[in-house]
């Protein structure tokens, strides 16, 4: 007796899908006139399957546009001038991590944020992810490395989410994590990868706007290979001494953080720079209700201290 498979179809046209959209164009649907039940993944965390046209259609990032500028919209009543953030996300996300927190810092605290899609990611997700395609892609931020390439442009930076190390000198758990991410990324589709990083994010507590600003809008796996090697290439003791500015870092403190301390150390301009661990919070702590106001309040801080510098 021999039995067929039920082809996979789009989401919202209903049609066949081919192998490569199934496993690739994936997102959780996200309903802009409910936002609060949107954005409970514990209620809204289906990924469904699209066209390549429906998925950028549905995905709450803008396709028409690679980069984003979020500005105040008067004039802050501050004499001083308005700083600008230049927002990088993270592996597997797209510029649209940061949307709602440029919101606030511009509607709130009066900054200007320009948020970027890496190489890899996003409307970028079929440009080569390299070093150095990050730096020469609208001048784009990731990391110590071309922090340091392009020194000249920047008067401070946060970094995220960057307390452990994980470059050629990493210890050999941080260099387990990544083979096994290089394994997971040959073996399964971006919608696979996707939802495994789903139900991961699910057991954290985070619960800030999750589905609007990640899942909402596709995440992008189909470069973990080249995410893998751009992350194992770089030696962030290398480049962070010659920044010639204050850096802030944020982590939660159950994350992974064999070298914060470090870091700090190793920061060329002592004044200014500093190391905050939101107790509790995780790997995805920046989409924590519990610190993100608090983490916004010492941006807008760490801000106003370098333009009164």
């Amino acid at each position: 007796m021999m039995g067929c498979m039920k082809p996979k179809v789009c989401h919202k046209s209903g049609d066949i899908l081919t192998s490569e959209e199934a496993g690739r164009y994936a997102l959780v649907p996200f309903d802009p006139s409910n936002p609060d039940e949107s954005n409970d993944l514990k209620k809204n965390n289906t990924v469904y399957s699209y066209t390549k046209k429906c998925f950028e259609e549905v995905s709450t990032l803008d396709f028409s546009r690679t980069y984003d500028i979020v500005e105040p919209a008067t004039t802050p009543s501050s004499s001083l001038p308005i700083m600008t953030f230049v927002m990088v996300h993270g592996g597997g996300a797209s510029r649209q991590m940061f949307q709602q927190h440029a919101k606030i810092l511009a509607e709130k605290k009066g900054h200007r944020s320009i948020l970027l899609d890496l190489p890899g990611h996003g409307t970028l997700a079929d440009t080569k992810l390299t070093l150095d395609s990050c730096a020469e892609t609208v001048k784009s931020v990731t990391g110590f490395y071309t922090l340091d390439k392009l020194k000249d442009r920047f008067g401070g930076a946060v970094m995220m989410d960057c307390g452990q190390n994980v470059g050629p000198d990493c210890s050999w758990k941080a260099s387990a994590g990544l083979w096994f991410l290089k394994l997971l990324s040959k073996n399964m589709s971006n919608a696979g990868l996707m939802s495994t990083f789903k139900d991961v994010t699910a057991k954290s507590p985070a619960d800030w706007k999750l589905v609007e600003s990640t899942f909402g809008a596709g995440m992008f796996f189909d470069s973990a290979v080249d995410q893998v090697h751009v992350l194992h290439s770089v030696k962030p003791a290398d480049h962070i001494p010659n920044l010639d500015f204050p850096i802030l870092f944020f982590n939660g403190s159950e994350d992974y953080r064999d070298s914060e301390d470090k870091w700090l150390s190793l920061c060329k301009v002592r004044e200014g720079s500093s190391l905050k661990v939101f107790e509790g919070g995780d790997h995805f702590f920046c989409h924590d209700s519990r610190f993100v106001f608090e983490m916004l309040d010492m941006m807008d801080k760490f801000a106003k201290d370098r333009i009164a510098a």
